[in-house]
């Protein structure tokens, strides 16, 4: 694995599902299942945002667990497996110093108290997909978009106990002023997870750079640990039915320069995001 803390910043990759709509899976369907079902959607993808200079390849297994695969035909340690292996294949043959990073997404059902799942049941879920990941050759571990801190702290003690010692990475999604969906702010979630042990945190989803920007010193006030902002390209807008989203690629890398001035270490993409966004990003910020 690359030593991705030696550097000062390290580019990630940018949005894989809205990629995959646009090359044909149907809506509802399990972006997963095509880590098994059409393997080649998942590396031209990962090809792509590897020239276009990501240092650090996102495995396509958001939803690689039992909750969110119910009606699936592949359990979330196959599907975990083959994301892996794919990422895996795409990094080796190019000869690029470049990391896999296992993508843990969240369960889509709550934790007590505000739903059924017991904290234990949360961390025992989370560690099918880890373990078939670790086996299968990650370099690091991303648990991302979470909402509620009680089931990001219960993924981060699967990824802590059943991880293989890889570093954890651990994003949110926050509002715009810096608050979960369950009113949680994200000083209080900064506390917690350096307490948890993580190796960076941040926040990806939910907002777009243009916000990350307004919130980045309340994160460099509050925590010394290696910051990643994965924001989506501008808040989503809603037209002719369909989910858009119009920060483009100039404007985006423009914002995401001034996320690296303020010593963010991690920057990288989420909803909307190409391969144009990401070879911006590096152009701005090397």
């Amino acid at each position: 694995m690359p030593d991705l803390f030696s550097k000062k910043h390290v580019v990630f990759d940018g949005a894989m599902g809205t990629l995959l709509l646009e090359a044909g899976l149907p809506a509802g369907a399990s972006p997963d299942s095509w880590n098994i079902t059409h393997p080649d959607a998942i590396l031209s993808i990962h090809k792509a945002y590897l020239e276009a200079g990501a240092e650090v390849i996102t495995t396509n297994t958001f939803g690689s667990n039992k909750p969110r695969q119910k009606r699936g035909s592949y359990s979330p340690a196959q599907l975990a497996e083959a994301g892996v292996r794919l990422a895996r294949q795409t990094v080796d043959t190019s000869g690029k110093e470049c990391a896999v990073a296992l993508d843990i997404g969240p369960l889509g059902e709550f934790i007590e108290p505000m739903g059924d799942l017991t904290e234990e049941e949360a961390v025992e879920l989370f560690r099918e997909p880890i373990e078939a990941g670790v086996a299968a050759g990650a370099d690091c571990i991303v648990i991302e978009t979470m909402c509620d801190l009680t089931e990001a702290l219960c993924a981060v003690t699967a990824a802590k106990q059943y991880g293989g010692g890889l570093p954890v990475i651990c994003t949110l999604s926050y509002d715009p002023n810096g608050r979960l969906m369950t009113g949680v702010t994200l000083e209080k979630v900064v506390s917690a997870l350096e307490e948890a042990g993580v190796t960076a945190l941040g926040c990806n989803c939910g907002v777009g750079p243009a916000q990350l920007v307004d919130l980045l010193p309340r994160f460099t006030a509050c925590t010394h640990i290696p910051l990643v902002m994965q924001p989506n390209a501008g808040l989503p807008e809603f037209r002719d039915g369909q989910t858009v989203y119009l920060v483009g690629p100039e404007e985006y890398s423009s914002l995401m320069k001034t996320l690296s001035d303020g010593d963010v270490w991690g920057l990288g993409g989420c909803c909307g995001t190409t391969p144009a966004h990401i070879k911006s990003l590096i152009e701005a910020i090397r």
